[in-house]
């Protein structure tokens, strides 16, 4: 189960890029998983945290949040995953999310109280990387060698600290996020 916060905090993800793109072309999934992706290598270079706890993955087309990835196939109507996450948390956090002609759109704005100003920042530079991408540039610009790695592994889980040097933080930044990670599931 997704801790409460942090289902709100995807829930505000989501929402927020969605809402940014609303009835664009842009607003496929392909677009919404690559802007939440280069959110979260953006988040941890510049603030050395994670934007949230959503672990990356390496699916065929290129990395992907997890928990993202399956809220929109959920709001797609995806049977597997609705059945996987009927009881996570998930469900709420794709509820407000509407799906038609590979297009999503929200049913609602996202609640700013769970976003602060540095996840904003990142939001706002990786939708604007990504909303003039291509789907074979998305492709292309994805996949480096932290993905290659990834891919051939049975979880398919992208290392934060991979993720973050390829985006062009230095080994202080490295060491510093590690340490902090470390905390953080010393105390989760």
């Amino acid at each position: 189960m997704i801790d409460r916060n942090e289902i709100s905090t995807l829930k505000a993800v989501l929402l927020y890029i969605i809402n940014g793109w609303n009835g664009t072309q842009k607003c496929d999934v392909y677009h919404i998983v690559k802007a939440a992706f280069y959110a979260q290598e953006f988040h941890l270079v510049r603030y050395m945290r994670p934007l949230c706890k959503d672990n990356i993955v390496a699916l065929p087309y290129g990395p992907a949040p997890s928990a993202i990835y399956d809220a929109l196939k959920i709001a797609r109507g995806d049977a597997r995953a609705i059945a996987f996450h009927e009881k996570d948390g998930l469900m709420e956090v794709a509820a407000p999310i509407a799906f038609s002609d590979e297009i999503f759109s929200t049913k609602e704005l996202p609640d700013m109280d769970y976003l602060s100003r540095s996840q904003v920042d990142c939001l706002d530079s990786a939708m604007h990387k990504v909303g003039g991408m291509t789907f074979d540039e998305l492709v292309n610009n994805t996949h480096q060698s932290e993905w290659k790695r990834a891919i051939d592994t049975p979880s398919k889980r992208m290392s934060f600290l991979a993720i973050a040097r390829e985006g062009g933080a230095d080994e202080s930044t490295i060491d510093y996020i590690k340490q902090s990670l470390e905390l953080d599931h010393i105390f989760a």
